[in-house]
C-alpha cells in the first residue's frame, strides 16, 4: 500500500476539483465535477422528504493507491463518500466498482426526520461496474450522471435512499503523475455506451442490470 497526502482545489466556473496524491506527490485519483447529493427520507410525519447538499470545493480527503485497486474518501459536513477504483484483469481498464455514503440520521440537514440517531450506510448494488476507462485516460461525460445509492444491509432500520448527481464529470484513477495532468479523454455517449478513437466498448447494459436492481431492491425493502 502507498501512504497518500491529499488536496481539493476549486477551479474557475461551478466545477470543483479534487485529487488525491500518493507519498511520491503523483496524483493517482483525479474527479472533477459540479456534485450534488440528494437524500430521501420520511419525516415524523409520515411524509416522504428530500434532503440535498451540494459538494463543497474544499473537503476532508483521504484514501488508498495500490497497483490494482484505490480508493478516495471525501468527508464535509457528517457526510462521507468512498469512491473505490479497480483495474479488469489484465489491467487494460479501470473502472469503479463500489460508490458508498455514510452518516447519521441526527444529521442537521434532516428536518424533523423520523428515526435520528441512526448510522446510516449506503451503497451501489454488488457486482456494481461503473465508467470503464482504458488506462491512462480520463473518463469524461458532459450529460448528468446519477449514481443511486441503498442500504445493502436486510436490517438496515433507515429506508433511505441517495442520488449522487454528477455534472460535467472528469475523473481518472492510477495516474501516478505530477500535478493535475489529465490523460486523454475517453467520452460517453447520450445512449449509455462508452468510447474512444481506438477502443470502443459498450457497457449499456451492464449499467442498466445495475440500475435495475438498485430500483427493484430498494422497492422490495420499502
Amino acid at each position: 500500500m502507498k501512504p497518500t497526502s491529499s488536496s481539493a482545489t476549486a477551479v474557475p466556473s461551478s466545477l470543483s476539483l479534487y485529487r488525491l496524491d500518493g507519498s511520491s506527490g503523483a496524483t493517482c485519483i483525479l474527479i472533477q465535477t459540479d456534485a450534488l447529493l440528494s437524500i430521501q427520507y420520511r419525516d415524523k410525519y409520515n411524509e416522504d422528504k428530500e434532503a440535498d447538499s451540494f459538494l463543497p470545493d474544499q473537503m476532508d480527503i483521504s484514501g488508498e493507491c495500490w497497483e490494482d485497486e484505490s480508493r478516495i474518501t471525501m468527508s464535509w459536513k457528517g457526510f462521507t463518500i468512498n469512491i473505490y477504483f479497480s483495474k479488469t484483469p489484465g489491467g487494460e481498464r479501470w473502472y469503479v466498482n463500489s460508490v458508498d455514503l455514510a452518516y447519521s440520521s441526527s444529521n442537521k440537514l434532516f428536518e424533523h426526520i423520523d428515526r435520528p440517531g441512526l448510522d446510516v450506510k449506503l451503497s451501489t448494488p454488488p457486482g456494481t461496474l461503473l465508467f470503464p476507462t482504458p488506462v491512462g485516460k480520463s473518463y469524461t461525460c458532459d450529460n448528468e450522471v446519477i449514481i443511486t445509492m441503498f442500504a445493502q444491509d436486510e436490517n438496515d432500520k433507515s429506508g433511505h435512499l441517495a442520488k449522487l448527481y454528477l455534472r460535467e464529470l472528469r475523473m481518472q484513477s492510477f495516474m501516478y503523475k505530477a500535478g493535475n495532468a489529465w490523460g486523454p479523454t475517453f467520452q460517453c455517449s447520450a445512449t449509455g455506451t462508452y468510447r474512444d478513437e481506438t477502443a470502443p466498448i459498450a457497457v449499456g447494459s451492464t449499467l442498466a442490470v445495475a440500475t435495475v436492481c438498485t430500483v427493484v431492491g430498494y422497492g422490495l425493502w420499502r
